[in-house]
C-alpha cells in the first residue's frame, strides 16, 4: 500500500509541474507586448528624423545645384531664382532625386538667389518662381 501511495503522489507530482499556468503565460505575453510597442515606437520615430534630415539634404542639394546652373549658364545678376523644373529639365539633376520623402511627390519650387555685399546666397523655397 505504501508502494501505491508512492506511486500516485509521483503521478500527481508530475501533473503540476508538466507546464505553465495560466496566469504565468498572460504575464509573458504582457510582458513581450510592452517590449514590442517600444521598439515599433522607437523605429517609428528614427524612421521620421531620416526623413525630416533627408528632406533638409535634398534642399542643400538643390541649393548647390543652383549654384552650379547659375555659374555654368552665366547669368544675369537680374536673375533672382531658379526653378526645380529649370533644373530638371536641363539636367542638371535628375527628378527621381528631388522626391519628398514622406509623399514621394517632386518637390518643385525653386531656388531664390541673393546677392548681398559681394556675395551670393542660395535659398530653398517651397514656391515657384515667374
Amino acid at each position: 500500500m505504501k508502494q501505491k501511495c508512492l506511486k500516485t503522489k509521483k503521478k500527481e507530482l508530475k501533473l503540476t509541474t508538466l507546464g505553465f499556468t495560466l496566469i504565468e503565460l498572460l504575464a509573458v505575453i504582457i510582458i513581450l507586448s510592452v517590449i514590442i510597442s517600444i521598439i515599433v515606437i522607437s523605429v517609428n520615430s528614427i524612421l521620421n528624423d531620416s526623413k525630416s534630415s533627408l528632406s533638409d539634404t535634398q534642399k542643400r542639394n538643390l541649393e548647390k545645384i543652383a549654384e552650379t546652373y547659375y555659374l555654368e549658364e552665366g547669368m544675369s545678376e537680374n536673375v533672382s531664382c531658379v526653378n526645380v523644373s529649370d533644373l530638371i529639365s536641363k539636367g542638371y539633376v535628375d527628378s527621381s532625386e528631388v522626391k519628398d520623402p514622406n509623399t514621394r511627390e517632386d518637390i518643385g519650387g525653386s531656388v531664390k538667389i541673393i546677392y548681398d555685399s559681394n556675395q551670393y546666397t542660395y535659398k530653398y523655397q517651397k514656391e515657384v518662381c515667374e
